[in-house]
C-alpha cells in the first residue's frame, strides 16, 4: 500500500524546523545556552525571529531538539556500524570511539554539559536526558552481552558492567572536552578500553 503524500506545507515547515534545531545545536556548542538569543538562532537558520519563536516557545526548548538530534543521530550511526562487526572486542572499540569525546569543546559533549546543568533544576529536561542515557546504556549492555555469549568476555552483571564503563566513557570525555592538559582522544579510547578489560576478563 503507498504511504500517502506529505503535503508541501508540512515539508516546509519540518524543514524550517530542522534548520532551526541545527543552527541552535551548533549556537549552543559555541556559546553556551545562557548566551543564547533566539534572534542569533534566526539568522543562523536563515529564518525569521518569527519563525523560531512559532516552532519553540523557549531556549529550553531548543536544547532539548537539539540533544534529541545529536542522540538520535549517534544511535542510528551506532547502530549500523556495530551491526557489521561480529568480533566483540572490535564491537566493544567501536562504540567506545563513537561514544566518546573526540578533543577539547567537543560540540556533542559541549551539548551534553548543558543538558546535565538544566536536568538538575528542570524535570522535563531530566526525564529526557534518562530516556536518552537509557538508549545508550541499552546498546552499551547488548555490546556486552553478545560478547559473554560468544565466550569472549566474562560478567556475571552486563547492566553493572555497562554502567561502570559509560561512567569511565562520561568521565574521561567531560576532562578531554574540558582540555586537560596532556590527555587525547586516543588515550582516552586506550584508558576506557582498559577499564572493559578489566570488568570483563577473568
Amino acid at each position: 500500500m503507498t504511504e500517502p503524500a506529505v503535503p508541501k506545507r508540512q515539508q516546509r515547515g519540518a524543514a524550517r524546523e530542522q534548520q532551526i534545531v541545527t543552527a541552535a545545536a551548533e549556537l549552543i556548542a559555541e556559546r553556551g545556552l545562557a548566551d543564547l538569543r533566539l534572534t542569533d538562532v534566526a539568522e543562523r537558520a536563515g529564518l525569521g525571529t518569527g519563525h523560531v519563536s512559532y516552532y519553540f516557545r523557549s531556549k529550553t526548548m531548543l536544547l532539548m531538539r537539539a540533544i534529541q538530534q545529536s542522540e538520535d543521530a549517534f544511535i542510528d550511526r551506532a547502530e549500523a556500524t556495530l551491526a557489521r562487526i561480529r568480533d566483540p572486542w572490535k564491537r566493544l572499540a567501536k562504540f567506545v570511539e563513537l561514544s566518546a569525546a573526540n578533543g577539547p569543546r567537543d560540540p556533542g559533549w559541549v551539548l551534553w554539559f548543558e543538558v546535565w546543568s538544566n536536568a538538575a533544576l528542570d524535570a522535563e529536561v531530566a526525564r529526557l536526558h534518562e530516556e536518552l542515557d537509557a538508549r545508550s546504556s541499552a546498546l552499551l549492555a547488548g555490546i556486552i552481552r553478545h560478547g559473554c555469549a560468544e565466550g569472549v568476555f566474562h560478567t556475571d552483571d552486563p547492566d553493572q558492567a555497562a554502567t561502570v564503563l559509560a561512567a569511565t566513557i562520561d568521565g574521561l570525555s567531560i576532562q578531554l572536552t574540558l582540555g586537560k592538559t596532556g590527555l587525547t582522544a586516543k588515550q582516552v579510547n586506550k584508558l576506557c578500553l582498559d577499564t572493559a578489560r578489566a570488568l570483563l576478563t577473568h
